[in-house]
């Protein structure tokens, strides 16, 4: 009888090739609905409250609905999948070490979205100094009274703001860290489009929570790149080591430890939005894979993502004009 290897026939490739083409449509579809049920519900609480909630509801379902079809469907189809192969231990070691590797390199070369997110963010913020922190904040922060005055751009705005030096540069390190990791684990594009979401996500948590004063710095959305990675990390773990689950966890115990502690100074809510939009996105997005190989292409995703990256630009253009 041979030995066993610890590695395990797959599929015909050309069967393997129709499973998976299915799976990317059904994921795509499953996707689509689910970011218009999302955005009809945003655009219903920031600019069309005077809409009934019945009517509103009912406008809803009619893509929340299919939504939920599309997702059983989906859920279906990856039940029936084979699980994933089996790596030789020697393998698995081979394929955690280079995953060390490319996140100590993440930061060095290969990240240049994120270091052009953050040169996005770094203009508002030096601009801020010239006309000033107080001036910048009354005009252009996640502010609720004007944000629900008709200011719905402030969600944004307020993003590109910081009230510090300090505050600045803790923000921009964390984003090229956490930023750089995650564009070198999954396709470009994620990240315009995790990082616009959840700092939109935090900005609203911001908003609509108490306490109920002027908000500004990129944080929600840098938290919701850990959260999204926090969960990325666990549905795909050989592609990251061990130490970064527990670190992202640590991450989390810390700042709720630093909210308690300073609750006047930290935009809890901001963060939590962020953080439960970067998870949120990452039960959506990332495929628990069934193989070791590559994830499913979703090319409306990168889609999403180029949208995202151009209404980012757009952002940090119109920041700068609410501040003049």
């Amino acid at each position: 009888m041979p030995l066993d290897t610890g590695v395990r026939r797959t599929m015909d490739p050309a069967e393997l090739q129709r499973q998976r083409e299915a799976g990317q449509q059904l994921l795509a579809e499953a996707v689509g609905y689910g970011f218009a049920t999302l955005v009809g519900l945003i655009g219903w609480l920031m600019f069309f409250r005077q809409i009934e909630f019945k009517v509103a509801l009912l406008l809803l379902g009619m893509v929340a609905v299919p939504a939920g079809r599309a997702w059983h469907r989906w859920w279906e189809w990856r039940q029936t999948q084979p699980g994933g192969e089996w790596l030789h231990p020697d393998r698995l070691a081979e394929i955690q070490q280079q995953a060390v590797k490319a996140m100590a390199d993440a930061a060095k070369t290969r990240a240049w979205l994120t270091r052009g997110l953050i040169a996005c963010i770094a203009v508002p913020s030096a601009f801020e100094v010239f006309v000033g922190v107080d001036h910048a904040v009354r005009v252009a922060s996640v502010e609720p009274d004007a944000i629900f005055g008709g200011e719905w751009w402030r969600l944004l705005t307020g993003t590109y703001l910081h009230g510090s030096l300090y505050h600045f540069i803790g923000n921009m390190g964390a984003l090229l860290v956490y930023g750089s990791i995650l564009e070198t684990k999954t396709a470009r594009m994620r990240l315009p489009l995790v990082y616009l979401m959840s700092a939109l996500g935090g900005s609203i948590a911001s908003a609509v929570m108490p306490p109920d004063i002027p908000s500004v710095g990129a944080s929600g959305g840098i938290v919701g790149l850990i959260g999204y990675l926090f969960i990325f990390a666990r549905r795909q773990e050989v592609k990251f080591p061990a130490a970064f689950r527990g670190a992202t966890a640590s991450i989390f115990a810390g700042l709720i430890t630093a909210g308690a502690m300073g609750y006047w100074y930290i935009d809890n809510p901001g963060h939590a939005g962020g953080a439960l939009t970067g998870m949120l996105l990452a039960g959506l997005m990332v495929d628990r894979a069934r193989s070791w190989a590559e994830e499913l292409p979703l090319p409306f995703l990168d889609l999403l993502g180029w949208l995202a990256a151009a209404v980012l630009v757009a952002g940090s253009v119109v920041t700068c004009m609410a501040m003049i």
